[in-house]
């Protein structure tokens, strides 16, 4: 069974390009269950402001691969050759490779960023509620999540974290200079405004307004960290008062058009106004940035700024691509071991988990132990492992005796939960 991402991302579709296959998590389910009745055995969807990106396993790619974009294109507003031209396919390794890139925070537009990994375990979640997962796609998210975890704990690659909404104030900063005394407007009261409305609160400002389709949400915003609450329908009004607006909705189509700019524009009698979309789709038209004294900035638009950002943690970066290269190859090996027998695979997971305690204890205790000697250690752990286990594999290969899985399972003092588990693995083989 072959492993294969289709999708498309901030580095291969602009956003017009991108809002158009965006998924809400409302709309998840239903692609799950489209890809399940194509006869894909296993799926997950991944779909950001940055990417969507549909996971799935199947013992025939080709035609999997042509039944997901018959999907896209017929229940998406999009041209085929438009879909052909802005997205990519990678298989096996280089589609695993990528999701532990992807949860590392490697492939975003601002690099480390935080949310990435939450986002990548609610795709997740999503897929195991729709039963949509299997024993493939469940061994490949959970190592996954090792894997970032592993990247964040062992380089400095989020420290200082960053994120699409801390650029957009920076983006603002660079407008504005000082933001203290400008009046802000945030339309929506999700995660990118709340995390926005803390470095606004950070930058000092006292006048920041909040609207959100549900007035309840946008008022817990206000209380639980800054700004003054209002109903959806005063945006006019606010729209006419203040320096700058910074929008991030959920909303399917734009909130803001050229129409009402206009209107906006007289009473503000051509005061300019600022707009930073980083919503996806977009709240506001394009077409408002054609308006005089409007300045309109999208989520492409703090590329240059996620460049900077990029060179300030190419060190990190560095490092973190060797874990994902290692792990890659573990995942490999584990893969091809687990086509052959689930015994050997079970063994190999065996070996890894006690090899991996240990070695954290013993990290533990060498505090004064350098990052080269540390690795050393680690490398050593994992030669150990290999030529210990090497002759039970070897053995499971080659003898066709019935009494030898047992014999191994004895060996390595398999307890009755991992009997069970291994029996499992048996008859999803």
């Amino acid at each position: 069974m072959q492993i294969v991402v289709f999708g498309l991302n901030h580095n291969t579709a602009p956003v017009e390009i991108r809002e158009k296959l965006f998924l809400a998590e409302s709309q998840v389910p239903q692609l799950l269950n489209t890809l399940r009745a194509t006869g894909i055995e296993e799926s997950a969807v991944i779909s950001t402001c940055n990417r969507t990106e549909i996971y799935f396993c199947t013992r025939q790619a080709d035609e999997s691969l042509a039944a997901v974009k018959e999907i896209l294109v017929n229940s998406f507003d999009i041209d085929r050759q438009v879909l052909e031209e802005y997205t990519y396919t990678l298989k096996d390794e280089s589609s695993y490779k990528h999701l532990f890139l992807v949860a590392s925070g490697l492939d975003s537009m601002v690099v480390g960023e935080p949310q990435i990994l939450g986002q990548v375990k609610d795709a997740y979640r999503t897929a195991t509620h729709n039963n949509t997962t299997g024993y493939l796609l469940n061994k490949l998210f959970h190592k996954t999540f090792n894997v970032a975890k592993r990247v964040r704990s062992e380089t400095r690659i989020g420290y200082n974290p960053v994120s699409i909404s801390s650029m957009a104030i920076e983006l603002s900063k660079r407008i504005f200079g000082e933001l203290h005394h400008r009046k802000v407007l945030v339309i929506g009261a999700g995660e990118m405004s709340e995390i926005a409305l803390r470095y606004l609160k950070k930058e000092g400002l006292h006048e920041i307004f909040i609207i959100n389709r549900t007035f309840g949400n946008a008022k817990k915003l206000a209380e639980d960290i800054a700004g003054i609450p209002y109903p959806f329908e005063s945006m006019s009004d606010l729209l006419a008062q203040v320096d700058m607006v910074l929008t991030s909705t959920g909303a399917e189509k734009p909130l803001i058009d050229a129409g009402l700019i206009l209107r906006i524009m007289k009473k503000r009698k051509n005061r300019p106004l600022f707009l930073v979309d980083i919503a996806v789709p977009r709240d506001v038209d394009p077409s408002v940035n054609n308006i005089e004294n409007v300045y309109l900035y999208d989520i492409d638009d703090l590329k240059d700024l996620s460049q900077k950002h990029l060179s300030d943690r190419l060190k990190e970066s560095e490092r973190a691509l060797e874990i994902i290269d290692m792990e890659t190859a573990n995942f490999s090996s584990w893969l091809r071991q687990s086509e052959k027998n689930p015994l050997i695979a079970f063994i190999i997971d065996k070996a890894e988990e006690v090899r991996v305690k240990e070695f954290k204890k013993t990290s533990q205790k060498l505090k004064n132990a350098d990052e080269e000697t540390l690795r050393n250690i680690e490398m050593l752990t994992r030669a150990i492992v290999k030529k210990l286990i090497h002759p039970h594999v070897a053995l499971i290969k080659q003898d066709s005796d019935r009494e030898i899985p047992e014999i191994i399972k004895r060996l390595f003092t398999l307890e009755e939960e991992d009997e069970k588990d291994l029996d499992n693995r048996d008859e999803g083989q």
